[in-house]
């Protein structure tokens, strides 16, 4: 009897484990955008410019069947992430700018290709979190440099390797 206690035991650890969706849950490709160009003054629209380069972003992505899309709150950022919300049709998720560690394990639970779009001081600050590497910092003028994180054979701590990318359009 006490064999089969422990047995039971074991079975059902076994089974709660891999039925963890912590287990399973991580992204294959995590795609980090800084948001297309801008327009001045306080929580900005994009520009033409802006809304050309957050067209061609749709282009990137038509190899995938389906993405995640997430966004910070920001005017900028969300129509930058629209093009690519249509084409898949897709809810563009928010998350909050300022909690980057929290944004990060929420992150950790999806799977599949993950698409962020942020702003030039949190998206290599993102990058950085996810690889467990440093990550150049961007520049203000900076839209076209971009990240991304996949799983890889030789993996770090989270099991991200992390490559800047340059779109051209």
């Amino acid at each position: 009897m006490k064999y089969k206690i422990i047995l039971l035991t074991g079975v059902i650890s076994l089974v709660t484990l891999f039925n963890s969706s912590l287990v399973f849950a991580v992204p294959d490709e995590i795609y980090l955008f800084r948001h297309s160009e801008k327009l001045a003054g306080k929580n900005p629209e994009l520009s033409d410019t802006g809304k050309l380069r957050a067209s061609h972003l749709v282009t990137l992505f038509k190899k995938y069947k389906k993405i995640q899309i997430y966004s910070s709150k920001y005017k900028r950022t969300l129509q930058s992430a629209a093009p690519l919300s249509e084409y898949f049709n897709e809810k563009i998720s928010t998350y909050d700018a300022g909690e980057l560690p929290a944004f990060k394990k929420e992150l950790l639970k999806l799977n599949g290709v993950v698409v962020v779009m942020g702003h030039s001081n949190t998206t290599p600050q993102l990058a950085t979190l996810l690889s467990d590497k440093k990550v150049t910092p961007m520049n203000e003028s900076e839209f076209s440099r971009y990240f991304l994180l996949s799983t890889n054979a030789n993996k770090n701590k989270t099991g991200y390797s992390v490559v800047e990318h340059k779109m051209i359009f």
